[in-house]
């Protein structure tokens, strides 16, 4: 994915690692260009067309390439993009989508098993210890 305009900043967006609430995504920006401001924009797909976008500044240079968006529901499809500002002018990339991972709810329900199970022996063994 990449935009190109001749009078703008150009860039290419990928996703380069995905967890259970976060996205990673990277770009690359021409090694010539002068670079104001990257910001990254990120929803829900299931907010698409009208839901508002998120935003994450990133910072300026050419030298920052990727970021992590954090605090992402868990098994959820986002869509993401990034814009480059230079003199006052703005580029944006394609949209992505990306899907965090599912969390391991087995793992969740055997420690809550186990919890409960302690608590529950904890309670009903008292009196020998006492």
């Amino acid at each position: 994915m990449s935009f190109v305009d001749p009078d703008k900043p150009s860039a290419s967006i990928n996703v380069t690692k995905i967890t259970q609430t976060s996205v990673t995504v990277s770009w690359l920006i021409g090694e010539t260009q002068v670079v104001n401001a990257i910001t990254v924009y990120y929803r829900r797909t299931a907010d698409r067309p009208n839901g508002a976008w998120e935003t994450t500044s990133v910072g300026t240079g050419t030298a920052v390439t990727t970021h992590e968006v954090t605090r992402l529901q868990p098994g959820t499809e986002y869509e993401f993009h990034v814009e480059i500002s230079s003199f006052g002018k703005t580029s944006k990339s394609d949209d992505i989508d990306a899907t965090t991972g599912m969390m391991n709810y087995h793992l969740v329900f055997l420690v809550l098993c186990l919890s409960y199970r302690f608590d529950y022996l904890s309670a009903n063994t008292s009196w020998w210890l006492a």
